[in-house]
């Protein structure tokens, strides 16, 4: 199942807080923002099935990359062996 880095947005610091302690999503730390009129946004790593669900619930998700997707990539990046073994 894909995840997701996505950033969510909610009414209130109760409905924050719920979405670690009522939807069990994984928040990225220090990543909350006030948005005024007591709006509050963070980051976090949520599973594709996890956006309907956080929508229906009154939060506004958006989406920016598949984590995992990302991660394949970025492995190809790195090199084989081990570099500093004498020649």
């Amino acid at each position: 199942m894909p995840r997701y880095h996505v950033t969510i947005s909610g009414q209130g610091y109760d409905a924050m807080a719920d979405l670690v302690r009522a939807h069990h999503i994984n928040v990225l730390h220090k990543t909350v923002r006030s948005k005024g009129k007591d709006r509050y946004t963070v980051d976090a790593i949520v599973e594709d099935s996890a956006i309907p669900r956080l929508t229906a619930a009154g939060y506004e998700v958006e989406s920016h990359e598949d984590v995992d997707e990302v991660g394949r990539e970025r492995q190809k990046e790195v090199g084989h062996g081990d570099r500093y073994a004498r020649k």
